[in-house]
């Protein structure tokens, strides 16, 4: 139904991230997938983290293509070893992270296959490199780019909140 897209500048960026500062990072298993861009990690410790995957913002789950997207993300990452990659934390105490499985980056690959934007702020991309694959994205029509008028996530959130 969709094909997975990887990216190989990934594993290279994937080496540059490891060998920096790895002290905020956490290695486990995805047990739980909430949505598009939210998973859930447990570590050797048992200890579970909410991550956030940080660039990238899917459908919400009740939003069309919602969840299509968690599905696909799902389909990728559960039960999966993942590094989580990030020192930041969201207002509901989450890590925003940029997640890596064998080498790839996770979150990239959910927006390169239509399953999320690039994360805006104020109108302003956070990852230049994801709002290439986007774009990309956008013009082959992938995942939720079929639709003719997809909604962005912070916009009905504003109208259905």
């Amino acid at each position: 139904m969709f094909k997975t897209i990887f990216y190989p500048a990934c594993a290279a960026v994937l080496m540059v991230l490891l060998t920096g500062n790895a002290s905020a990072d956490i290695q486990g298993r995805v047990v739980k997938v909430l949505d598009g861009d939210t998973i859930e990690v447990l570590q050797a410790t048992n200890e579970r983290s909410r991550v956030r995957l940080d660039g990238i913002d899917a459908p919400e789950k009740k939003q069309a293509f919602g969840q299509r997207s968690r599905q696909f993300l799902n389909d990728q990452v559960a039960q999966q070893l993942v590094i989580v990659t990030g020192n930041k934390t969201d207002r509901y105490g989450r890590i925003l992270g940029t997640v890596w499985m064998e080498g790839q980056d996770v979150n990239a690959m959910q927006v390169g296959n239509g399953m999320a934007w690039a994360y805006r702020y104020h109108g302003k991309v956070s990852n230049s490199e994801y709002l290439r694959m986007e774009k990309e994205a956008r013009k082959e029509k992938r995942g939720l780019w079929a639709d003719p008028d997809p909604v962005e996530p912070w916009k009905w959130r504003m109208n259905y909140r």
